[in-house]
């Protein structure tokens, strides 16, 4: 079961640039805009989430609330993990996480993506990098949904929402105009 779903995320990985890349031409950027605003602004009723202002002065957020970061990044911290932080360059981070697409497209429906109990591998990244090492969920890599490491550290958990043009090196996302809900994210931390 392991072995055909990291296959099936690896296949994903491969063709599905080349798919939107041949299929996207229709839509146009104001509109993917549009359905993106329409799709984080269902999340947000749906869900009751509170967009804060500023980041809370105690870091402690309520589970509904979420902030806006200054790179478009919506975050909220469910868990600020043990202290230690992230250091570019030297720490690898591994990473799981459930995420969905808010909106629908012709590669993947709104399901959520369980990369935490599946058994599939995480994301393996060196802080600061623009990639991480090979494996099978990098379909979902963005350096953005790495951000979350400039306000938590080791064992941390997160919630985040990516705006498709925010998804920085993810093209997959970018291109087909999805954005993406991550409801559970968690760091781990390997020092080299």
């Amino acid at each position: 079961m392991n072995r055909s779903f990291n296959t099936v995320l690896a296949l994903c990985a491969v063709l599905i640039p080349a798919l939107i890349a041949s299929c996207s031409g229709d839509r146009t950027y104001s509109s993917m805009l549009e359905a993106q605003e329409n799709a984080i602004g269902r999340l947000i009723n749906e869900h009751e989430f509170e967009i804060l202002k500023n980041y809370p002065a105690d870091g402690v957020f309520k589970d509904n609330q979420f902030v806006v970061l200054d790179n478009g990044i919506y975050l909220n911290v469910v868990d600020s993990g043990n202290g230690n932080r992230a250091v570019k360059g030297s720490t690898n981070v591994f990473c799981r996480f459930y995420v969905k697409c808010l909106i629908e497209w012709q590669y993947m429906d709104t399901t959520t993506v369980d990369c935490i109990r599946n058994g599939t591998e995480p994301i393996i990244y060196r802080y600061g990098d623009s990639q991480p090492y090979d494996n099978n969920s990098a379909i979902f890599f963005s350096s953005l949904l790495f951000s979350a490491l400039e306000y938590v550290g080791d064992g941390s958990e997160v919630k985040l929402i990516i705006p498709f043009h925010l998804s920085g090196n993810n093209q997959t996302f970018q291109s087909a105009g999805v954005p993406l809900f991550f409801s559970k994210v968690r760091f781990r931390f390997d020092e080299q």
